[in-house]
């Protein structure tokens, strides 16, 4: 009966893991497709975004489990990674691919919350 349970209890944690490790692929591909639509990445440079992204998206996940039950903390750690991931992507993208970076994101947040473009 414990080696039932012990095996049930390990085909869960693949499962788990499996799926973890899918759900942070499919974030770091949309997140590498939506930087190279923005910015126009060279293929050099997706080559050198890749990691960074599958970086910040894996301490992300990370993130999630250890402060669970901490949302400031959630936030600050949130925050710390999302600086990092900044810097170095600054270190790949060329002056002009950041200003078109900010340019998305401002316009991601002056859309926030499905209001769209103004009507007039």
């Amino acid at each position: 009966m414990k080696k039932l349970i012990l095996t049930f209890g390990l085909v869960l944690a693949t499962l788990f893991c499996v799926n973890a490790q899918e759900k942070g692929d499919k974030a770091t591909t949309k997140m590498v497709n939506h930087l190279t639509q923005v910015c126009g990445l060279s293929q050099d440079q997706v080559a050198k975004v890749q990691p960074i992204v599958a970086d910040f998206v894996k301490t992300r996940m990370a993130n999630k489990q250890q402060y669970a039950s901490d949302p400031a903390g959630l936030k600050a750690a949130n925050k710390t990674a999302r600086e990092n991931y900044k810097t170095q992507l600054k270190t790949v993208l060329t002056a002009d691919q950041v200003e078109k970076l900010k340019a998305d994101m401002a316009n991601k947040r002056a859309n926030k919350g499905g209001q769209g473009e103004e009507q007039e």
